[in-house]
């Protein structure tokens, strides 16, 4: 992972809005877009905002089925952004 792919992560991480997103997503096998706006406060279109910024930096996936679409977190991408991280402090 390159120093601006880990930077623009962070950022998207650092909203507290959009992290909340992404554990809720993280910690199961498939989140129903109905779920996450359900569990925020957030209207829809904000909710849809931070999943297309999770998904533009590959920390998600969606698939649509009929009228639903459906996310999962990326394990991989998460786990080399903190590899980069932890390969911070190596001298």
């Amino acid at each position: 992972m390159k120093e601006n792919e880990a930077t623009l992560i962070a950022k998207a991480l650092g909203d507290p809005n959009r992290f909340s997103i992404y554990r809720q997503i993280a910690e199961g096998d498939e989140t129903y877009c109905g779920e996450v706006c359900n569990k925020h406060t957030l209207s829809p279109g904000t909710v849809s905002h931070h999943l297309k910024i999770l998904t533009d930096l590959g920390l998600i996936t969606s698939r649509k089925e009929g009228l639903n679409v459906y996310y999962r977190s990326i394990p991989e991408k998460f786990s080399s952004y903190l590899a980069y991280l932890q390969n911070l402090n190596r001298k």
